[in-house]
Parts: C-alpha cells; structure tokens; sequence
C-alpha cells in the first residue's frame, strides 16, 4: 500500500483524495502538483531510466558465451638458420643508425647548452639588480597602525613612519611605538 500523505509538503494544506492512482503526486496537493509536479516525475523518471539500463546490463552478461580465447603458438627463430641471420643483420644496422643519431643528438645538445649559459649569465646577472634595486628603495621603517578597533583588538594595517591608517587617524595606539615596528 503506497504512502498517502495528509498534507502537502510545499503549503501544508491538508490532502484529501477519495481516488489514490499509481500517477498522483504523493508529496503535493493539486494546487502545487500543477507548479511543482516535474520535480517528482523527474525523480521517477530518472529511476525508471536507471532500472531499464540495469536489466538490460544483467541481461546482455547473462546472454554472453563463454568462448576460448584463441591464443596462437610463438613461433621460434631459432628453428630456422637463414631467419636467424637476417635478424642479426638487422639489429646490427639498427644499432649503427640509432649510434649515429645519438652523437648527432649530443652535438646539438652542447652547442644548446653553450647558448644557454651565455644567456642563462645576462640574465641572472639583471635578476640580481633588480633585487638590490628594490632592497635600496625601502628606505622608511614600517609600522602597525596599532589603534584600538571596533572589536577591541589592535588594528593590523601597515603604515609608515609610525602613523595611523587612514581609518585610525587621530586615535592613541594600544601598545607603545617600539612594539608596533615590523
């Protein structure tokens, strides 16, 4: 026997049907089946959807045969003389072309590696004025701000010259100027 509600889950008027079918909201009265009908039908649908896959997954494994895999035999070089030689033949010229391909690749990487330094030189020598540049220009000491805030506790901005934030002007910081300095 399915669920018959008492009253809606969306306006908590009460529900009373004389009639309960397999397709009658069991959330909603009819006022709000009309708005919000799609969300149930959608949950509904979505597990029908889910069911049909579901029979349809068991039922493919259950029809499928249970065949050997083929699996042919490794044939053997050694068994045949005149293979064997080629094989060998071969190998030795793929091993003289790849030799010949990594001197190349070893040439190339330290011509590559002399332009790099020559480089990799002009530049961490510009890195390294930019940072002394930049240490030179804080030239001013930073502080708290160090007024009491709305919560009570000391304000964090950072100022310099041991001033107040632009919010804190005219106010006495809460600890004295040497505890402020960062």
């Amino acid at each position: 026997m399915p669920y018959k509600p008492k009253h809606c889950c969306q306006c908590g008027e009460k529900i009373d049907r004389l009639d309960w079918k397999p397709w009658t909201s069991r959330r909603f009265c009819e006022l709000c089946e009309t708005e919000f009908g799609i969300y149930e039908w959608l949950s509904r649908g979505l597990f029908g959807v889910g069911l049909l896959l579901g029979l349809f997954g068991i039922g493919s494994y259950l029809q499928r045969d249970d065949k050997p895999l083929n699996v042919a035999p490794k044939q053997t070089v050694s068994g045949v003389p005149s293979m064997r030689s080629n094989v060998v033949e071969q190998t030795n010229a793929s091993q003289v072309s790849t030799n010949n391909a990594v001197q190349t690749l070893a040439q190339s990487s330290k011509s590559a590696a002399q332009l790099k330094s020559q480089v990799g030189t002009k530049a961490s020598d510009f890195k390294t004025k930019q940072i002394e540049s930049s240490t030179t220009e804080r030239s001013e000491e930073l502080y708290f701000c160090g007024a009491e805030t709305k919560k009570g506790t000391m304000c964090s901005h950072r100022v310099k010259g041991g001033g107040r934030c632009w919010q804190h002007v005219g106010q006495a910081a809460m600890l004295p100027q040497q505890k402020l300095k960062l």
